[in-house]
């Protein structure tokens, strides 16, 4: 009896050093993936893109966008104030780990001298339509800020983490690349 109780404490302690480590990789994870997306880190961000996704988004695609997207002279962006909402449970297979992440982060648009009036008016209204009452507009400052949960899979393979944003859009697709098993088991709760 003493030996079934010894081990059945070494695999508790194993099991939750093991969840407590994989939280922690996580949130550092998290924490890069933050400050790439802040400091509009293209290249990086491409980087940490799950494997099997960026095999279907080439680079140039996804560089072309943002770089369009930052370099637009009407406005200025920014994504900033990021924040976890929560890491799900752990699902693993023999090899991988996979956990859904939700998170907040807001939007800055800022309006330059070259945006007229009739764009202003145009993107005021559009995101006001979109975000709802998470939605502000300064007329001063000509800023517009808006706040988004997002929800992303982070896959752990290879022995190291990587994600799939826009996971909930993504899903249709996951089993592409992901056994249904585990999606079945990660979606479970949702």
């Amino acid at each position: 009896m003493k030996n079934k109780f010894f081990l059945i404490s070494i695999c508790f302690l194993f099991t939750t050093a093991n969840f407590s480590q994989s939280k922690k990789e996580v949130e550092t994870y998290l924490n890069t993936l933050f400050q790439i997306l802040e400091e509009k880190k293209t290249e990086e961000f491409y980087a940490s893109l799950y494997p099997k996704l960026k095999e279907q988004i080439p680079v140039a695609q996804v560089n072309s966008f943002l770089g369009e997207l930052h370099s637009n002279p009407n406005f200025k962006t920014e994504i900033k104030n990021f924040k976890t909402l929560a890491i799900g449970e752990f699902v693993s297979d023999t090899d991988n780990a996979y956990t859904l992440v939700d998170y907040v982060s807001e939007t800055h648009i800022e309006f330059t001298e070259e945006a007229t009036q009739e764009l202003i008016a145009k993107g005021t209204s559009h995101f006001k339509k979109l975000y709802g009452e998470r939605y502000t507009y300064d007329a001063d400052k000509k800023l517009i800020v808006t706040s988004k949960d997002f929800k992303i899979l982070m896959v752990y393979e290879d022995q190291q983490w990587s994600h799939i944003p826009g996971v909930l859009k993504l899903r249709p697709f996951l089993n592409y690349w992901i056994n249904i098993e585990i999606i079945t088991r990660l979606f479970a709760e949702e």
